[in-house]
């Protein structure tokens, strides 16, 4: 199995009081994605194109909608509370692997020879390159407190919404009820 995303960020926290000091160096990755737009500098076009790709990938409507379809389907399962329950593990694991699949999946659209593995080293040798909103959306994959912020969030205004509107609906039925 190759290297997920989630993977990749777990250990680069690890990683990070590391020194970049090989941030700049020239790795030399040709065809991961056959997205080359300058021959002159074939690893600095690859990497605008490919993080481009992503970071259009990650705000699009689809990603969005499988996010918020997943949150709803699953939130019900988290309580505000220290413990954990077993079942989080197995449910931030199906998230990680559902979210990393539509990604994989796009990127694949976008750019036919895409491969996890390279835009991860490209990733990590220009970490300070990445744009601030996509860095933290790729980080919070491999953040297991902040998937459970996140769905205990997404529950509380969930919840917050339905009940709000029950007694909307109550009010402006009251004088319209039929009688029988």
């Amino acid at each position: 199995s190759g290297i997920h995303l989630a993977q990749y960020f777990q250990h680069y926290f690890k990683q990070i009081n590391l020194s970049m000091s090989n941030s700049n160096d020239d790795l030399g990755f040709e065809g991961i994605g056959n997205c080359h737009t300058h021959k002159s500098n074939a690893n600095d076009a690859e990497f605008d194109t490919l993080i481009g790709h992503l970071q259009d990938v990650v705000i699009e409507d689809g990603f969005q909608d499988l996010q918020d379809k997943f949150l709803n389907e699953h939130c019900d399962e988290f309580e505000d509370e220290e413990e954990n329950k077993l079942i989080y593990t197995d449910i931030y694991n199906q998230y990680i692997s559902t979210l990393e699949g539509y990604i994989a999946d796009r990127m694949m659209e976008l750019c036919p020879n895409f491969k996890m593995s390279a835009l991860l080293e490209l990733i990590q040798s220009r970490p300070e390159e990445v744009d601030l909103d996509l860095f933290e959306t790729l980080t919070s994959l491999a953040d297991f407190s902040m998937f459970k912020e996140t769905m205990i969030n997404y529950k509380s205004q969930r919840d917050c919404q339905f009940y709000n509107f029950p007694s909307l609906l109550v009010t402006s039925l009251a004088g319209g009820l039929p009688k029988h």
